[in-house]
């Protein structure tokens, strides 16, 4: 299953707070565009999860992901990086190359 580091659960909801989004609201991961070998991945936030999504709760952040990414990142973290400016972003990794937290 997706994990969230710690490092991007705290990013991602600094980014919540910052967008005015209510704290009950969960992230939601799901494809936005897919071709026959590449899908696009996008987050969002939404107060509730759409049918089919798997549900759960990391570092106290709740978290939706479609079905249709569900198996394609069930080995993957959500994790964070610098930024060439500074800044921190967000990164896909291999759950097997995230340092624990």
């Amino acid at each position: 299953m997706l994990q969230i580091t710690h490092d991007a659960a705290a990013l991602i909801t600094t980014l919540r707070r910052g967008q005015d989004v209510p704290d009950d609201h969960g992230l939601r991961i799901y494809a936005e565009t897919s071709e026959p070998d590449e899908i696009t991945i996008a987050l969002g936030f939404t107060d509730s999860p759409a049918t089919g999504d798997q549900v759960t709760e990391q570092e106290g952040l709740k978290v939706f992901v479609a079905p249709e990414v569900a198996e394609p990142l069930r080995d993957t973290a959500i994790d964070v990086t610098p930024a060439d400016d500074g800044a921190q972003r967000l990164v896909f990794r291999p759950q097997a190359d995230v340092k624990p937290s």
